[in-house]
């Protein structure tokens, strides 16, 4: 018995470390391509050339480093046989309270049967204490190598719109300039913006125009290495964050806004500089930027607003998406399900109320003390150590790395400890439902409130419905294994959006992400409960001896 203990436990844990190592493997760039990669196809290597002819030194509007930045781009897109214009203008930001004199750098290929442009938009400023590396010339050196590989291969169909914006940096100033008062503006069918938060990881399509659908079907077609998920989407549109590409939107225009976001040390530091870039980064900067152009490029562009997506990668690559319409009758099927399954265990004398109560009530308690431990803690590191290494630890993924090992410890660790204590109290199925309500009450909100995160917890919440409603028939020592098993779409789901979560707001968020982490593991807490539930091959025989044996718990 103890042997097979032993073999239970290992293969629960080996399951949910691979669900967890598979849901994160989504979250890199692909490798780069050399010098020598086909002249079709982009290459980071060409396009690193570019980066380091751009962020040579900080150049902010209005100085001489940007008017030296100004003509290479000039001269660049001269020698790809463009024709570029610089669009001149002095701009008071209706985002910020700042203002400056911008010169955009614009050109157009002509496309072979025009429906409306495709537009590829980065700005090529800096902040002054920066050479912008990442921040942005990664996205211009894209754009650079993309002319060219399309030059290589041949024309599009549609127009192709070249929009090296200035004074983004500023408060948008070049994006509100063109949008204002350049003609080319009205022509745009799509554009495509890209940005950078730090200096490294992989790139995220992580905002949409409204009525993204038909945007978000053509990019998961178009796009060897997608990743994006509808949550950031809807995430980012409640945070006070912009970037040329909100500009874009409140213009009307349709598209989609790409960053890679590791390396926040390096965001507006002198440390974005080329040496410091990952080519990773730029690859898949270059993959979207290419792909999507050349896809667009060759598509009827009129009329191409639809009803917003709910999208998310599921296993590395492959996307699941669907209309944001169905959130509302996947949580009502979550509902139904819930209610039948209640039923069919009350029914085969499996959960009683007073139990189902104490699960929800648990699963509740769990959340909590993470929470307020993990905050003590985190509170109490950052008083004994200076300011400075603070910065360094929250701001360097790879020093971070160890701090986040020993929080996820303790986070066990209050886990384990609230298991001895109280979820060995309470019979586990009686636990299980208690927690699926939880989830269910999760899922009901999101799905009414935060529509594009719903899918976060509706569908673990019907995977895991289904692998109760199984454990019901199977024998006492396989449960947990169905338990585990459904549990997996959980992690896969989960994984990735901490892992993001811990890119974008560092350790300073520290509670927050364990308080997200530890309602994922909640999922699985039914495993860890000693308090067995009655065999089910034997559940009406002993109804007795179970209903005798339940008065010392839940």
């Amino acid at each position: 018995m103890k042997y097979m203990k032993w073999v239970t436990t290992g293969t629960v844990l080996i399951m949910i470390v691979c669900s967890i190592l598979l849901g994160l493997s989504q979250v890199q760039a692909p490798n780069t391509t050399g010098l020598h990669a086909p002249l079709d196809a982009f290459s980071a290597d060409r396009a690193m050339t570019k980066v380091k002819q751009i962020a040579q030194e900080p150049h902010p509007i209005m100085t001489e480093e940007h008017d030296q930045v100004r003509d290479y781009l000039i001269a660049e897109l001269e020698s790809l046989e463009l024709t570029p214009e610089v669009q001149w203008g002095m701009v008071n930001s209706k985002y910020y309270s700042s203002k400056g004199v911008v010169e955009n750098i614009i050109a157009r290929i002509p496309g072979a049967n025009n429906s409306k442009a495709v537009m590829i938009a980065a700005h090529y400023d800096s902040v002054v204490t920066s050479p912008g590396a990442a921040d942005d010339a990664s996205g211009i050196a894209a754009m650079l190598e993309t002319i060219r590989a399309i030059r290589e291969s041949g024309p599009l169909q549609n127009d192709l719109i070249v929009l090296m914006t200035d004074g983004e940096e500023m408060g948008l100033l070049g994006a509100q300039e063109f949008i204002q008062e350049h003609p080319w503006a009205k022509d745009v069918g799509v554009v495509l913006n890209f940005e950078a938060r730090g200096n490294q990881g992989p790139s995220l399509m992580f905002e949409t125009s409204d009525g993204n659908g038909w945007l978000i079907k053509e990019f998961i077609d178009a796009t060897p290495y997608p990743l994006a998920n509808s949550l950031l989407s809807d995430a980012y549109k409640l945070l006070p964050n912009d970037t040329d590409f909100t500009v874009f939107r409140d213009g009307g225009m349709a598209g989609l806004n790409f960053a890679f976001g590791m390396g926040l040390d390096a965001y507006h530091t002198e440390l974005d500089t080329p040496e410091n870039l990952d080519q990773r980064s730029l690859q898949h900067h270059g993959e979207y930027m290419l792909s999507l152009t050349r896809h667009f490029g060759n598509l009827n562009l009129i009329d191409i607003v639809e009803e917003d997506y709910i999208y998310f990668n599921a296993v590395r690559s492959w996307m699941v998406h669907y209309p944001q319409s169905w959130a509302i009758g996947l949580a009502l099927i979550g509902i139904l399900s819930f209610i039948i399954t209640i039923w069919h265990g009350m029914r085969r004398n499996q959960l009683r109320l007073k139990g189902m109560i104490g699960g929800f009530l648990v699963s509740l308690l769990s959340i909590a003390v993470v929470g307020i431990v993990i905050t003590l803690v985190w509170w109490g590191f950052q008083s004994v150590v200076s300011q400075k290494q603070y910065e360094h630890i929250v701001m360097d993924l790879s020093a971070s790395f160890p701090y986040l090992i020993g929080l996820f410890l303790i986070m066990a660790l209050v886990i384990y400890l609230l298991n001895q204590w109280v979820l060995r109290r309470v019979q586990a199925f009686n636990l299980w439902a208690g927690i699926l309500c939880l989830w269910l009450l999760f899922a009901i909100a999101s799905s009414i409130f935060l529509p594009g995160g719903s899918y976060l917890f509706v569908w673990p919440l019907l995977f895991s419905i289904i692998g109760f409603n199984l454990s019901f028939y199977l024998h006492a020592g396989h449960w947990r294994w169905a338990a585990t098993l459904f549990a997996v779409p959980a992690f896969l789901l989960f994984a990735p959006i901490c892992y993001i979560l811990l890119m974008m707001l560092t350790l300073n968020a520290a509670s927050v992400l364990f308080v997200l982490i530890t309602f994922a593991f909640t999922i699985i807490f039914p495993v860890l409960s000693s308090n067995r539930p009655v065999s089910s091959k034997s559940y009406v025989k002993n109804s007795y001896d179970y209903e005798e044996r339940s008065n010392s718990g839940l």
